[in-house]
Order: structure tokens, then sequence, then C-alpha cells
């Protein structure tokens, strides 16, 4: 009977926790959010700004396939790469009538000498975008506020100046008795090396320049390193010839190499490359680089004849 009883008391057990109510599953804090409702709100941005620049303009009517989608430089595709593509950043560029050159995308309180400003307001074809109409008064009154302003960064920071390696600016060519003998191209292609007879007597000026401010600033005719190398491979100057310039033109900043084109049998490409140091780098400035495009390369060439 004892043993019945237990049975019966167990079985009762068994059937009350079988039947006890689950407890309820915890809320779900997510369940009332309303997805289809935004919770925030984006901020305008002050056109004035490199932000706002980037989102209104550059990003949107520049960063376009084949242009500055980081295709070649300025590199629209994020405010980022904008600002460190167009900020003190070095260039060689001259006014399509050759009459001002430019040493810099943007410099910081000075739209005068801006090469940005002066592709969006030239009056010549050449305006950018290049592949749309120009920018309203308005949108460009907006870049020059920014440079004006100095050109702070996302976080409202001013940039400083770095103490960048000297510009190589330009040559020229000359022959015995000073005739430029660099704007007679291979086949008539303004890219193509320029052509010059075998033992002419021929004199290769150029111009290269400081990017330092004030003080800091290195006179050309101090470099300690100004010379030219040359190749027969566009790419390859393990094994160049290095010739030092002789003289330097004060009034034209500009240094001449004599180069003895005897040394060349007719037929032959001669790539060059300019080199020049402040003193106050480890590497010399070099142009045309491996990394220039190649009509830089052919530019910076020339055929004996």
């Amino acid at each position: 009977m004892k043993k019945l009883l237990l049975s019966v008391f167990a079985f009762l057990l068994l059937v009350s926790y079988s039947c006890k109510k689950e407890d309820p599953a915890p809320e779900n804090p997510y369940e009332s959010v309303d997805y289809d409702q935004p919770n925030s709100t984006d901020q305008p941005l002050d056109p004035n700004s490199i932000a706002g620049l980037h989102k209104n303009i550059l990003f949107p009517v520049c960063a376009n396939p084949g242009c500055h989608d980081g295709t070649f430089e300025p590199d629209f595709r994020t405010v980022e790469s904008a600002y460190a593509t167009l900020v003190y950043h070095p260039v060689n560029k001259v006014t399509l009538d050759s009459v001002k050159l430019f040493s810099n995308r943007v410099i910081p309180h000075n739209t005068a000498d801006s090469w940005l400003i002066e592709r969006l307001t030239t009056l010549t074809s050449d305006y950018m975008p290049s592949n749309g109409e120009k920018l309203s008064q308005t949108q460009i009154d907006h870049f020059k506020t920014w440079i004006n302003n100095g050109c702070p960064d996302i976080n409202g920071n001013l940039p400083v100046k770095p103490d960048l390696q000297p510009n190589i600016v330009a040559y020229i060519a000359v022959d015995s008795v000073n005739n430029r003998i660099d704007t007679a191209r291979l086949n008539g292609f303004p890219f193509n090396p320029f052509v010059v007879r075998q033992g002419v007597n021929m004199t290769i000026a150029f111009i290269a320049l400081d990017t330092a401010d004030g003080s800091s600033a290195v006179d050309p005719g101090q470099f300690t390193v100004k010379q030219i190398q040359f190749s027969f491979d566009m790419n390859d100057f393990t094994s160049a010839t290095t010739i030092n310039a002789y003289f330097y033109l004060a009034q034209y900043s500009a240094w001449l190499v004599s180069v003895p084109t005897s040394s060349w049998s007719s037929g032959t490409t001669v790539y060059f490359r300019i080199a020049v140091n402040d003193g106050n780098h480890v590497a010399n400035s070099v142009f045309p680089r491996n990394e220039s495009i190649d009509y830089y390369k052919t530019l910076y060439a020339f055929y004996v004849q």
C-alpha cells in the first residue's frame, strides 16, 4: 500500500509540472521600431567646406568613370583623397598662352595661384569639368571661399605647407647659336621626341624651383644636385649617362647642361630625366619618373637624325 501511494504521488507531481504554463518570452526591444521612418536626418553641409564641395560638386560632377575616380589625380572618390590631392599638391602647369606658371593645385589663401581655380574659370574650352557644363559662378565662389579661408580640412584644421622636393618646371633645347631645336618633333607629333642632328652642339636649359615658402626656400642656384640622366630605355635608367649642369642663369632660374649629340648614333632615341636636390632631402627630385605617363617620357626625349 505504501508503494502504491508513493507511485500515485509521483504521477500527480509529474502531471502538475507538465501542465505548468511556460514563462513568457523576454520582450524584444526592436519590435516597436518603425523601420519605414528614418530616425535621423542628414545635416546640411557648409557649401564652402571641403565636405560640402565634395558632396555637392567634386563627387557627383567630377568623380565619373575614367575621370577623377582614381584613374588619375586629383582623386575625388572621397573627401580625404580630394583634400590630399588638391591642397599643396605640386604640379607643372601653365596657362594656355604660357604666360603664367602654376606650381600647386590649391594654395591656401591664394586663389590667383591655385591651378584648380584656373581650370574652373578659364575662358577657353579647356575648363573643368571637361565632360559637362561649366560650373556656375556660385559654385566657383564656394571653391574660392574655401581657399580664402585657408583650406580647412573636414575637422576644421588648417594645413601646414610641407617642405616638398624642388619642382621641375620645364626645359628647352638650343643649338650652338641659341636656336630652339626642341620644337621640331618627330613626324610632327607634339609629344614625340624632338629631332636633333648628330654632331650638333646642343644645350638643354631646365628650370627647377624650390617649393618652400619665405626664408626656408632654397635659391635654385644653390641646389646641391642639378643634372640630366640619359638612357635608351624610357623606364630603365640604372645604367644611364649622367651629365652635370655647368652654368646657372639667375635671371631665368635655369641650369644649363651641355649635351654631346655625337655620343649617340643616328636613328637613336635618347630619353632623359632631370634630377635636382635643394640639399634638404635624401632623394633627388626627378622628372619624368617611372610612374609618369608615357607622353611625358617621350616629351623628354630626342631622336638623333
